[in-house]
């Protein structure tokens, strides 16, 4: 199966031209999710997410800004913010900055699951693998143009610098993470220089229709200035083809591929993994983890009902997800053991067609996930 499924994604790598953007892509725009919940365990949890799309007169954007912050009266939070200019001093330059606080009280790690056995039953009936942590995190990358095409397509040299922390804290005697005392397990500060290619071709970057996009490179935390010397290489391609459009109805075939491969004394929280909803929608966060990760996805979305009532359009998505991780000296088994899902979702598009809220259901070999945000998943 996992064979095939290769075949089915690297149908679209090459397939597919840049259309231009929607007029109603134009001045400013925002876009807002508001979250409240509450549970015994937690107490109450308080969130949002506030975008904003200065369209101006470049494509795709002028500038793109989010911002997200959550809260649980526990103590856990969590603040991202995001900034993407595209022309930087009035350059071609393209320049994206973001910053990450968190502090969760929910996490957990399962080791290298390629030389560790998992326990469901410790997992399921007590907190075994679990632990409380903090996460700062800073970057900045910038994208030099090396040539021009059609709308937003481009391609460029990225460069990046990226600070990032992650300490836990609050071991439990007896947990799996005070047992094996992971690399990282007493805090861990990566300083990662960036350096790779971006190939531009989709036609639009939140809800493309057509054309592909490959992004390829590496990150690397030299000695001196990272407690752990460190790489990741990684290749990821998506690709979109447009199967059907009919008065504001559409149906899209959208595809990921992406591998990851780390080297080096890596922490426990920057080894590749598989979980959530950036590969395998429907596996538990970082079920899978070790040197290499590879991962795969084939999706339907469908634009079905539009509103024209603030932009809103509905929609629903379709989707399969696979991949494995293995370690460095097993890669003729690349191919085998891969675990698969199967999912569907709806979708919104509201103030702007590129502000999207989602609302997605994975199921797996492992369990069932939920996701609720913003933004498809690639």
């Amino acid at each position: 199966m996992s064979k095939v499924f290769f075949s089915l994604i690297l149908v679209f790598t090459f397939i597919g031209s840049v259309q231009a953007q929607d007029s109603t892509r134009t001045g400013i725009k925002y876009g807002f999710l508001p979250l409240l919940s509450f549970n015994t365990d937690d107490g109450v949890y308080l969130g949002g997410e506030v975008q904003i799309y200065d369209y101006g007169a470049m494509l795709p954007f002028d500038s793109y800004t989010r911002v997200n912050a959550t809260y649980r009266t526990n103590g856990a939070f969590g603040l991202y913010m995001y900034r993407d200019q595209v022309r930087t001093f009035g350059t071609d330059v393209r320049t994206g900055m973001d910053v990450l606080l968190s502090q969760n009280f929910g996490n957990y790690f399962f080791g290298d699951t390629e030389e560790i056995e998992f326990s469901q039953a410790r997992f399921d009936t007590s907190k075994f693998y679990s632990f409380k942590s903090f996460r700062a995190a800073s970057g900045i990358s910038t994208r030099f143009p090396i040539s021009f095409g059609e709308g937003i397509s481009r391609f460029d040299l990225k460069t990046g610098l990226i600070l990032v922390y992650e300490s836990p804290w609050d071991l439990a005697e007896g947990s799996f993470m005070q047992q094996q005392k992971f690399t990282g397990y007493d805090g861990a500060f990566l300083s990662l220089m960036e350096l790779g290619l971006v190939l531009e071709r989709r036609n639009n970057e939140f809800v493309a229709q057509r054309g592909y996009k490959i992004d390829v490179g590496t990150k690397v935390a030299p000695p001196l200035i990272s407690t752990n010397v460190t790489a990741e290489n990684y290749f990821i391609f998506v690709g979109f083809l447009p199967v059907l459009e009919y008065k504001g109805r559409s149906l899209t075939l959208a595809s990921k591929f992406a591998l990851k491969n780390t080297v080096g004394d890596t922490p426990y929280w920057f080894l590749p993994s598989l979980s959530g909803s950036d590969n395998i929608r429907g596996v538990y966060y970082r079920r899978f983890s070790s040197d290499n990760a590879i991962s795969y996805s084939l999706e339907a979305r469908t634009w079905l009902i539009p509103i024209k009532y603030k932009n809103i359009n509905l929609g629903l998505n379709f989707f399969i997800d696979g991949g494995r991780v293995f370690k460095n000296d097993d890669w003729g088994g690349i191919l085998s053991d891969h675990i698969h899902s199967l999912g569907l979702g709806g979708v919104m598009s509201i103030f702007t067609p590129d502000f999207i809220l989602k609302y997605e259901m994975g199921f797996s070999e492992i369990g069932t996930g939920v996701y609720l945000g913003t933004g498809y998943s690639f």
